[in-house]
């Protein structure tokens, strides 16, 4: 991949993980464990673990970056190969693999809006906190489109709908001139239409699970009444995430 053919943007995001500094890289390296979000990743983590087969599966990790996703998928056993448009995120993601002695997993530095390897048939490929930094999301849908067999599906878990407002996205913008685009649900399965996907569905969120029903809260609660309406809310909290025109959720798109 040239860096002369990229976009101010997509070069903005090829040099994100360099201009993070070591310690940056370290923390992104050390995910999830180093992030505040580590609650919400394992949740995702968990909810994948569960929506796809077991291994072995040949998965795609679509905007890897430092590979914390795919190698926790190589450690379950997956053949994974992780794609990102950073070298440098891509270099630490192989030192890791090697670390673990994870030889089912390698990582290729590309730009996933324009990605093919030959001999590609992945049963599945995964968008994981990634597709919003696409400049289309229908490219990259349909770069993953052709990575799968008949059959696969991709897998797309994004911030939802608001996520370019939030005060983190803007200073991403300002600091590194990288994407922090709006990717709800309803926009991913537009694109995902446009890009050949014949089937979808749109499950809840995954961490709203944990953060409907698993609460710290709870431990302030003074009486075994209040704990079990406590627990009641949050329940019907969970069923409203059925309801459609959610602002964001787990997308699965099958080929």
């Amino acid at each position: 991949m040239s860096a002369m053919a990229l976009s101010k943007s997509k070069q903005a995001e090829s040099d994100y993980y360099a201009k993070l500094g070591e310690g940056g890289l370290e923390h992104s390296a050390r995910k999830p464990y180093s992030d505040d979000n580590c609650a919400q990743y394992h949740a995702n983590l968990a909810a994948l673990f569960g929506v796809i087969e077991p291994p072995p599966q040949r998965i795609v990790d679509f905007g890897c970056g430092t590979g914390w996703l795919s190698l926790c998928l190589a450690q379950r056993g997956y053949q994974v190969m992780g794609v990102d448009i950073s070298r440098d995120a891509i270099l630490c993601a192989q030192k890791e693999a090697a670390k673990r002695g994870l030889d089912n997993a390698r990582f290729v530095t590309a730009d996933y809006e324009d990605f093919s390897e030959d001999g590609i048939s992945s049963d599945y490929a995964v968008f994981h906190d990634a597709l919003h930094h696409a400049e289309s999301e229908t490219q990259a849908l349909s770069c993953a489109y052709r990575t799968l067999r008949i059959g696969g599906a991709a897998i797309v878990i994004e911030p939802g709908r608001g996520h370019h407002l939030a005060e983190s996205s803007k200073r991403a913008v300002e600091t590194f001139g990288v994407h922090e685009r709006e990717m709800h649900p309803s926009r991913v399965v537009a694109a995902a239409k446009r890009s050949g996907f014949r089937r979808h569905l749109v499950l809840p969120f995954p961490f709203h699970h944990n953060r409907f029903i698993y609460r710290r809260t709870y431990k302030g609660t003074m009486s075994s009444g209040e704990l079990r309406r406590r627990c009641l809310l949050g329940a019907l909290r969970v069923i409203r995430q059925f309801l459609p025109n959610r602002r964001e959720g787990m997308v699965v798109l099958w080929k």
